[in-house]
């Protein structure tokens, strides 16, 4: 409330808001925890997935005790104890185009940590015909983006992803740095949106490369013939 750009007005806009993110893993560890530490009220989290050893690394949300339970139950239980006051919705199944058309209307914004474009697809169609917001973000290696899209301003996931996902052949490299992040990146769209403040990665795809620690903007135009959004 100390910041002029928010203030006690800010804080009860936050307070009042929702957002849904899908995927509690290493994107959406410490997305969850920014949202949660920013104070927006209703938080919904969505992942069908259970913990591995291989997550620990990066997954803050969960521990070694965590192993082999279903994460979103797990992140339920972190988040719960650290914000107890905000209302925490955990949605313990992988989003199909028929559940999220069903989840993603119940909130004001969606949030993407998923690793595949499959994943992003459906999600991005439940935001089209929903017109609800959505950002993604994704890290590859020690490189990472985050991209929001507004319904009916600017390109959706499908104008540059197209409407079919390949086929994903082998795990995607991670670094716990560059996750974190990114993570921290995305939940900053996520309070400039909520907030109604100057959002820069409408439209516009933030580059990070973390070798170099340097960032850039690519401007994504909208395709005239998306299958989705045109």
């Amino acid at each position: 409330m100390l910041l002029p750009q928010i203030g006690e007005s800010g804080q009860a806009k936050l307070s009042a808001s929702s957002a849904l993110v899908v995927g509690c893993g290493g994107l959406g560890s410490t997305l969850l925890y920014a949202l949660c530490g920013i104070g927006v009220g209703r938080v919904g989290f969505c992942d069908g997935d259970d913990v591995s050893l291989s997550n620990l690394n990066r997954q803050y949300l969960h521990t070694p005790d965590d192993i082999g339970r279903n994460k979103a139950q797990s992140a339920y239980e972190k988040l719960r104890a650290f914000a107890p006051e905000l209302v925490l919705e955990p949605h313990a199944f992988f989003l199909t185009q028929e559940t999220a058309l069903k989840l993603v209307p119940r909130y004001d914004l969606v949030l993407l940590a998923v690793d595949s474009i499959e994943s992003r697809l459906i999600v991005n169609l439940a935001c089209v015909q929903t017109c609800v917001p959505l950002v993604d973000a994704g890290v590859h290696g020690l490189n990472g983006s985050v991209y929001t899209y507004r319904p009916g301003k600017t390109a959706c996931l499908a104008c540059y992803y197209g409407d079919t996902a390949p086929e994903q052949s082998s795990p995607v490299p991670s670094f716990a740095p560059i996750v974190s992040a990114i993570s921290a990146l995305e939940a900053q769209s996520a309070a400039n949106l909520l907030l109604g403040l100057p959002n820069p990665t409408d439209g516009r795809m933030l580059l990070f490369d973390g070798s170099s620690m340097t960032t850039e903007f690519v401007a994504i135009s909208k395709n005239s013939n998306c299958s989705v959004c045109s």
